[in-house]
Parts: C-alpha cells; structure tokens; sequence
C-alpha cells in the first residue's frame, strides 16, 4: 500500500508543477478560457490524487491499529475533559465509574448489560440473525440473541460492530476526523462541559485580593445529551442466501454512510433541537466579513486566517466545502506564494496559509448559479475543533424487516444510534463571511 501512496503523492507533484507552470507564465496578464480551463482540471487532479493516498494512509493506520489490540484506543482519541460531569438519570457518574467506564473502551464496554463471557456468542448469534432471522435460529443461538434485546425492537449490536461502524463513519465524516470525539457514554447520560476549563485567565491582584469572577457561561445551557437517529439499509435477498456474503460488513458500511450524511450535516447546520447543534449555529460565532460585495480576495483569507487568536492556532483546521478550495487554489499573497498548497508528501495534509485544512459535502458551498459568491453566505470556518465535542451512546441496536419488502426480494435492516455534538468554546472558532 505504501508503494502505491508514494506513486500517488508522485503523480500530484508532477501535475501541481505543470498547473503552477501554467498560472506562472500569464501572472502579468489574464488567462486564457482555455489556459484557465487546463489549469483547473490540472489541480482538480492534483486535488484527486492527494484525497486518494490521503484516503490511503488512513486505511492503512486503521488496518494497523486492528492488528495491534495494544493500539486499538485509536478509534477512540477523544478524551473525556477534566472536570466533565456525565449524568445518567437523576444521578452523577462518580469520578471512579467513569474512570471504569473509560478503562473499558474499547473492548467490553459497549453492552452495559452483556458481559464479557456473552461477548463471542453473541457475535455468532447476531450474524446469523442478519442473516436469517431470528426466527430460523437455532435455540442455543436464540438465547444468547436475547441477552442484547434493544428496548425499541431489534437487538444491540456487540463492541466490534460499533467499533467498525464509528470508524468507517470516521474515514467519510471530516467533522469527526477532526473534532474532540468523546469516549461513549451510556444512553441518556447528561455531559456538562467543566466551566473552570473554559473561564477567563486569572489576573493580578494584591496579597489578599480574590481576582475578578466570571459571570458568563461560555456555552450557554445547553448540555450533550446523545440524540436517537434512524436508518434503513436494504439487502437483496439473493445475497443473503449466499453463504460468501459478508452481510454483516455489508450492513454496517452502509449503515456507516447513511449515519454520517443526516449526522455530519448537523454537526455543522444543525439547530440543536433534537439534534446536534451545528458549528455555524454556535451562539457568539466570531465572524470575518469580506471587503466587498460577493467577492473573496487573497487578502481576505489572509485577514480571516490571522484573525484566530494565537492561542488556537498551532490546532487550528479550516473546514469547508469543495467549491472554496476551487476558488483559493489559484489567489496569492504579497509575497507571490500561492494560499493553497497541497500536501505532496506521506503525513502532509493540504493547507491554505500553513493551516490544514477538511473538505465536506455537507457545508455550503456559497455560490449561486452564476459561480458568484452569495451575500452574507458563511463559507468557512477555521478554529481548533478540539473545542467541537461529539458524543455517541454505548448502544447501537438493529432491527430486521422481511414481510415489508418481500415483493423486491429485499430484507430491510433498520440501525439505531444515539450522538450529539456542540461546539463548547465559540472564541476558538472564526468563520468566514461574504460582505452583503
């Protein structure tokens, strides 16, 4: 596989040094139809090449991590902060059952009623559920099905199920790539963010002064309670006759993608009732407005970059749709330097202005039908997504469906999991918007 990332990452020079050829020799004057016209398809390339051994490595690091049990925290790196408090009812998690809690992840940890001798019955049962029924089970297999019973219809998937999903989800979700992914937490559990950790600095005072109080509450009232999303995955019954058939890895992929789309979409737009509360929805968002009217310019982003505070900046990502790393690829600064510059090498990501940057399908791209930049549109976002949290409960459960689709031949799968995410620190963020 490495041989076949360095050939990638040696394609996309090769390209990124003939588009800049281009661009270079008309900097005096403006480009062609047909200049400009090579020149994007050369870094759409370039663009191309880079996502796939990107794409690579993480495929790579994750296939590593499943052979190394020693390693296999990778999925979760998140960490519960200091001083968070997770309530599940009426009662608090003491510091020692989280402790607990987190010990166990990610291996027994993810059936709060399935213990660790059920784990590898159960995994044989739920196999042969998805793919018979549990009607057709065999008794000895039907018991050890019971002990996962989910509470609406189905059963609860066992810990490398979920594993596998959340990391599948990982690898097509640039929200959780780059945001504080939490260890799971048990459903109905309350996480409050630990408001010391958020407060203004200290200040200088007299021998016997106490220094200011702080009066406001960075992220407001709102706290990270996993929310319950739905969805359905159909399989062809034909398939599923077939005993080569992974139809477990079938089930969990697709479901992987149809959770990250709705998910990765809230995480950024959505409204926080019921659902994520989206970054750009984050209350007391910092923003950066452009110079003018459905325009951006190179000075722009370089203005909107810097705007960050410094403390964020060494984490800093910038997350975006496709459409504006088109429009910044070809802007320069001052110096003659290009903003963009794509990561040519093995562990460099692609950066605007040395800061990395994520692309999502989910964000708005800004523009209107004529590829002009719409007023007041928020096109970006910069900020240390450490400061984004996401939350998924311990439980997923799925439920099978067969009379339903019999006249297509298919079975429907309907998966259930709980997540929620919200932004805890809106100064750590900076968006960037169109001047009106």
């Amino acid at each position: 596989m490495s041989k076949r990332i360095k050939q990638l990452y040696d394609e996309a020079a090769s390209l990124h040094g003939q588009a800049k050829a281009i661009l270079d020799q008309n900097e005096e004057k403006s480009l062609s139809a047909e200049q400009a016209e090579q020149a994007d398809k050369l870094l759409d390339q370039v663009e191309s090449l880079t996502a796939q051994a990107k794409q690579l490595e993480r495929a790579a690091e994750a296939e590593k991590a499943f052979l190394d049990a020693e390693r296999k925290d990778i999925f979760h790196e998140g960490q519960m902060p200091e001083g968070a408090q997770i309530k599940v009812g009426d009662r608090v998690l003491t510091a020692d059952e989280v402790a607990e809690m987190k010990a166990l992840l990610p291996f027994q940890g993810y059936m709060a009623d399935l213990d660790a001798k059920a784990q590898v019955p159960y995994a044989a049962a739920m196999r042969a559920f998805l793919r018979k029924g549990d009607r057709e089970l065999p008794d000895t297999l039907r018991k050890a099905l019971q002990a996962g019973t989910a509470p609406a219809g189905g059963y609860l998937v066992q810990d490398v199920f979920l594993n596998l999903l959340i990391v599948k989800e990982r690898e097509a979700s640039a929200m959780r790539r780059i945001s504080n992914v939490l260890p799971p937490v048990p459903s109905g559990s309350v996480i409050t963010p630990a408001e010391e950790n958020l407060f203004s600095d200290a200040t200088w005072t007299t021998e016997i002064g106490t220094g200011a109080a702080d009066v406001v509450q960075p992220f407001g009232s709102r706290r990270l309670t996993p929310h319950a999303l739905a969805k359905r995955v159909l399989v062809s019954n034909t398939l599923l006759r077939l005993p080569t058939f992974d139809v477990e890895g079938y089930t969990r992929d697709r479901m992987a993608y149809k959770f990250m789309v709705p998910e990765e979409y809230a995480f950024i737009n959505g409204d926080g009732n019921s659902k994520p509360l989206g970054i750009l929805n984050t209350g007391g968002l910092p923003l950066f407005t452009s110079a003018a009217s459905n325009v951006l310019t190179g000075d722009d982003i370089i203005n909107w970059v810097y705007s960050l505070p410094a403390s964020y900046a060494p984490q800093a990502r910038i997350l975006s749709n496709r459409a504006f790393i088109r429009k910044v690829r070809t802007m320069k600064a001052g110096t003659g330097d290009y903003l963009w510059q794509p990561g040519l090498q093995m562990g460099m990501p692609n950066r605007i202005l040395d800061t990395p940057y994520e692309l999502s399908d989910q964000f708005d791209d800004g523009l209107d039908a004529n590829d002009v930049w719409e007023d007041n549109a928020v096109v970006a976002v910069i900020g240390d997504f450490s400061y984004y949290w996401i939350v998924d409960a311990l439980q997923m459960s799925i439920q099978r469906l067969v009379e339903l689709y019999a006249e297509t031949n298919q079975t429907g799968f309907i998966g259930r999991k709980e997540t929620d995410g919200m932004a805890v620190l809106a100064e750590a963020f900076y968006g960037l918007k169109i001047k009106a």
